[in-house]
């Protein structure tokens, strides 16, 4: 008597186990549960983790791998400051993370180097009701591949993201000789090691609108990381962050947009998302009611600047930030490799030829390497047999080198991309990464 064959084990780092079913069909509502317990996969493993890193009972908000005290002046080099003041009035916290300099760090972890000054930098503004403390796994791996980081800490939870980043971003930039009006110490205590000419800003949420705003408004931004997700300037703003785009302003920056399959909830998909039925979130990617993904990605492509939207595989709007609800297992690693590969590519590639040819290599690759896995210490699978004397040495953080990039892609939301070949100006392009690659 013929048996039915065992279900396949659910993979969430390889391919979906039904490609292209009809929706409602049995085999759609299986993928369906598939990707939707892929979702909660990061936050199921914490059961795996020790106590003596998180309190008992209670799911943590903050990885505790990425503790920046545990790592300062061996993985890079950690100061927290505050800025004199600000568009509200008030000081605004920051975290500064600059490369480790040749003498700088001791211990550094193999496959990891020094970077001597002066740096390209990057901004980095938290969501609404969220931390800088969320984007420390962003600010770290960037540091650690050359860059100085700078995460923000708005003065209130909502409303003041746009005025408090560029404080922060004018604060960046001042000098002893330039120092911000009516106060001559108000300066950036590391202004000696920034490279001005290679400045970018990155936000989740309400700060990825923020960096999308200020990363097109000032002149001074040379690439811009949206986190859920790139906004729409021109053509349907809707974000409440303290300032609107100038009437006149020019699209100009090279942008990256990552997206997500769900929002905060993650809930069945009963039909296809794509094209959407209508638009609920104006210039916005992202949000829980049916709207388009791409408005800020179509917006620049059509003024003829490169852009790129990611949607992650089963990514929720916590995998870029961590407060403890459902998030993939490969989201985080996913978001950090094309972070990493874009400033790359428009903020140290804009002056090194090669990194930028190596970066776009990256950008449109069919397979990931490892150049954001060997930054990555997140929390992953715990192995408590590899522990031995230290707790910490039992983490196995998850790892995406030697992937498909199309088993790391939405197969609900298009993935995009239309961008220029160093030195050239053809333009390489698709609107469905996953069919197709970027080529």
């Amino acid at each position: 008597m013929a048996h039915a064959a065992d279900p396949a084990p659910l993979n969430c780092l390889g391919p979906v186990q039904h490609e292209s079913p009809a929706p409602g069909s049995a085999e759609w509502k299986q993928r369906d549960a598939d990707n939707m317990a892929c979702a909660r996969q990061r936050i199921d493993d914490f059961a795996s983790q020790p106590a003596a890193l998180f309190t008992p009972g209670k799911t943590p908000a903050l990885d505790a791998y990425r503790n920046p005290a545990s790592h300062a002046n061996t993985r890079f080099r950690y100061t927290e400051a505050s800025t004199p003041s600000s568009a509200s009035g008030k000081p605004i916290a920051v975290e500064i993370y600059r490369p480790c300099a040749a003498g700088t760090c001791t211990g550094m972890p193999e496959g990891l180097k020094t970077f001597e000054a002066p740096y390209p930098a990057v901004v980095i503004v938290h969501g609404g009701y969220s931390s800088k403390r969320l984007h420390r796994s962003a600010a770290q791996v960037l540091a650690e591949a050359g860059y100085m980081t700078i995460a923000l800490e708005t003065t209130a939870p909502m409303g003041t993201h746009g005025p408090d980043a560029q404080s922060v971003v004018d604060w960046v930039f001042a000098t002893p000789k330039a120092s911000l009006a009516g106060d001559a110490k108000a300066f950036f205590p590391h202004w000696e090691q920034l490279d001005t000419r290679m400045v970018g800003i990155a936000g989740h949420s309400q700060g990825g609108s923020t960096a999308s705003l200020i990363g097109q408004a000032d002149k001074r931004m040379r690439a811009i990381v949206a986190w859920d997700n790139l906004t729409a300037l021109k053509t349907g703003w809707v974000d409440k962050i303290g300032m609107d785009p100038p009437a006149d302003l020019a699209l100009r920056t090279p942008a990256l947009g990552i997206g997500a399959d769900y929002y905060f909830k993650v809930v069945p998909t009963t039909e296809a998302p794509e094209p959407a039925k209508a638009n609920t979130q104006g210039g916005r990617g992202r949000g829980a009611e049916p709207h388009p993904k791409d408005p800020g990605y179509q917006e620049l492509k059509g003024a003829g600047v490169d852009t790129m939207l990611v949607m992650l595989r089963a990514g929720t709007h916590l995998d870029f930030s961590l407060f403890g609800g459902p998030a993939s297992r490969y989201g985080e690693s996913v978001i950090n490799y094309y972070t990493l590969a874009w400033f790359d590519r428009y903020l140290k590639g804009a002056h090194d030829p090669a990194l930028a040819a190596d970066a776009f290599r990256r950008l449109t690759a069919q397979t990931f390497d490892d150049s954001a896995d060997r930054h990555n210490i997140s929390q992953g699978l715990y192995d408590k047999a590899a522990a031995g004397d230290s707790v910490l040495k039992g983490n196995r953080p998850y790892l995406v080198g030697g992937t498909p990039v199309r088993d790391r892609l939405s197969f609900y939301f298009t993935s995009r991309c239309a961008i220029t070949k160093p030195g050239s100006t053809v333009r390489v392009g698709s609107e469905d990464m996953r069919a197709a690659g970027c080529r």
